[in-house]
């Protein structure tokens, strides 16, 4: 919060983008109301980030009840039941278990075990998902226990279905893994950065070039809320006025990489969420939107 007060008192900066954190979001959005400095978030996903009745708060990125709304929709059509998870034991992992049991039957008798941070075994968890004779398992979780948990699923020759998060659908992941431990497992994803969609593909080829690795969804949704920032700038018709600022980004319609971004009243856009899964190969293909699918090498 201390870093916000400072853009806004001695930088006076007309718009700020980021957290990273939904928590640190929380807490530096009022600040953003109190000097009419808009803030544009891109990355963190806690829902009611949008839901504090606060103007000048903006968020590019779906938040976790749109990704799991996606993601409940593909797996109700799976037939897998017993849904389990294994997440977080925060507020982020609690609340991706809680919403999601909400919207998705198959998850009403599923084990639910939460770890700490630092937390290594997953042997226990293991012997449940066993026990329930779990057919799935939602894993709530960043890449490093992820793949420490996927491991030792597999090692204990477990074969449920594997179901990941954001953080688990790029190559930054499957470097951390032998790809045949991934073989199938499917992530909600909110930027498949091999799809031949002009938009993806533009972006995914100017990103590898420069920074000389695939694209990922965080940098997706960041340049489109740098884009969507000078848009609204240039609707306004000025670059230090953060009210007026504010007014042009509650209108604006920008065709982003991610998709089309238009903010509601709340200030939350509503862009497009996609499942994809793991081949053998370690490339990824894409399985929902049903007007998005294309095969190994496409998410």
């Amino acid at each position: 919060a201390s870093a916000m007060q400072r853009l806004a008192t001695v930088d006076k900066v007309p718009v700020v983008l980021g957290e990273l954190s939904s928590g640190v979001a929380a807490a530096i959005g009022p600040i953003a109301q109190d000097y009419s400095m808009p803030l544009i978030l891109t990355v963190p996903t806690g829902p009611n980030l949008t839901e504090q009745n606060n103007p000048f708060v903006f968020r590019v990125n779906a938040h976790n009840q749109q990704l799991n709304v996606a993601l409940a929709d593909f797996l109700s059509k799976q037939g897998w039941s017993p849904i389990s998870f294994i997440a977080w034991n925060n507020d982020a992992g609690r609340g991706g278990v809680t919403g999601l049991k909400e919207i998705l039957p198959a998850a009403k008798d599923g084990y639910v075990g939460y770890f700490n941070v630092g937390e290594v075994d997953f042997a226990s968890h293991i012997a449940n998902l066993r026990n329930n004779k779990s057919q799935a398992v939602m894993l709530f979780m960043d890449e490093e226990p992820g793949s420490l948990a996927i491991k030792q699923i597999r090692d204990a020759g477990l074969k449920v279905n594997l179901v990941g998060t954001l953080a688990m659908g790029s190559d930054r992941f499957v470097k951390r893994l032998d790809a045949q431990k991934l073989e199938g497992m499917v992530q909600y994803n909110a930027f498949p950065p091999n799809s031949e969609l002009p938009r993806i593909k533009n972006f995914s080829q100017r990103y590898k070039a420069k920074y000389g690795e695939e694209a990922h969804g965080f940098a997706a949704q960041s340049y489109d809320g740098v884009m969507v920032a000078a848009a609204a700038m240039q609707a306004a018709g000025t670059v230090t006025d953060g009210k007026a600022i504010r007014e042009a980004l509650a209108k604006v319609e920008h065709q982003g990489v991610i998709g089309p971004i238009k903010f509601d009243k709340k200030g939350q856009a509503s862009p497009n969420v996609y499942v994809t899964q793991w081949c053998a190969n370690g490339t990824r293909r894409i399985l929902y939107p049903e007007n998005a699918k294309a095969g190994c090498g496409a998410g």
